[in-house]
């Protein structure tokens, strides 16, 4: 059975490589959306630019789904990253809204994951200062 172009797309995220970036041509319509925390791109060079950047700047970066849900031509995704940085491994939990044409292809893909609690807080000076301020806001158990 012919696999369906959104389980080859996730199957490309769960298995990407920085040499398998190329193989989002087949998949996503060269004016695909991306957002996510950080960024919010249009077309395809740029959608694969992001990931060239992220295999540039972390180590061992991995996509692991843990659960999705289809309607129609959309398709939410909950999954973990896992990567090297800030010497030790690193896990960022998020969900994908993930939508797509009559033909499959993909037309937009946005993320959701928490960049405050997944990255900044990890950095020194933003870490301590958000550190201090739970304290301040945070109730006593």
């Amino acid at each position: 059975m012919k696999k369906k172009p959104i389980e080859k797309y996730i199957n490309l995220f769960c298995n990407l490589t920085i040499s398998s970036i190329k193989n989002f041509d087949d998949i996503v319509e060269d004016d695909i959306e991306f957002s996510d925390p950080f960024n919010s791109v249009k077309g395809k060079e740029n959608f694969k630019n992001i990931f060239y950047h992220m295999f540039k700047n972390v180590k061992k970066p991995k996509f692991r789904i843990l659960d999705h849900s289809n309607k129609k031509r959309r398709t939410f995704l909950k999954w973990e990253m896992s990567f090297y940085a800030f010497k030790s491994k690193q896990i960022i939990i998020g969900m994908s809204e993930i939508n797509y044409n009559e033909t499959g292809k993909i037309v937009s893909h946005h993320d959701y994951w928490d960049s405050l609690n997944g990255i900044f807080i990890k950095l020194p000076f933003i870490g301590f200062l958000y550190k201090a301020s739970l304290k301040l806001f945070s109730i006593k158990n």
